[in-house]
Order: C-alpha cells, then sequence, then structure tokens
C-alpha cells in the first residue's frame, strides 16, 4: 500500500459502494430468513421452535467483510 491520499470524491465513492454494498446483504439476509420461516410454519413447526432451530442454525453465512 502506498502513503498517497484518496481524493475526498473517491472517498466518498467508495463509502457509498460499501454501504450499499450492506444494505444488500441485509436485504438478501432478511428476505432469506423469512423463505425459511414460511417453510417451517407451513411443515407444522411452531413459531417458538422455529426461531429456536434458525438461531440454532442460520440459513446465511458471515460474509467476512
Amino acid at each position: 500500500m502506498t502513503d498517497t491520499p484518496i481524493p475526498k470524491h473517491v472517498h466518498r465513492a467508495l463509502n457509498q459502494i460499501a454501504h450499499s454494498r450492506a444494505l444488500l446483504r441485509q436485504v438478501q439476509e432478511r428476505t432469506t430468513l423469512q423463505r425459511e420461516i414460511d417453510k417451517m410454519l407451513a411443515a407444522g413447526i411452531s413459531a417458538e421452535e422455529a426461531l429456536q432451530m434458525l438461531r440454532a442454525n442460520p440459513p446465511f453465512v458471515d460474509p467476512n467483510y
């Protein structure tokens, strides 16, 4: 890496991209969770059991940003 400073407009653009990426990831996780909950409830699992199962084994992987 170099010690050359990044121009302010480039820095702002990179921050906006990072923020957008995080928001898209969040929406994707919510959609996945909603689908999993719907499947479990349709299979006759109680809401409490479904929640415990999802907490123990979430249907998504940490992105390791």
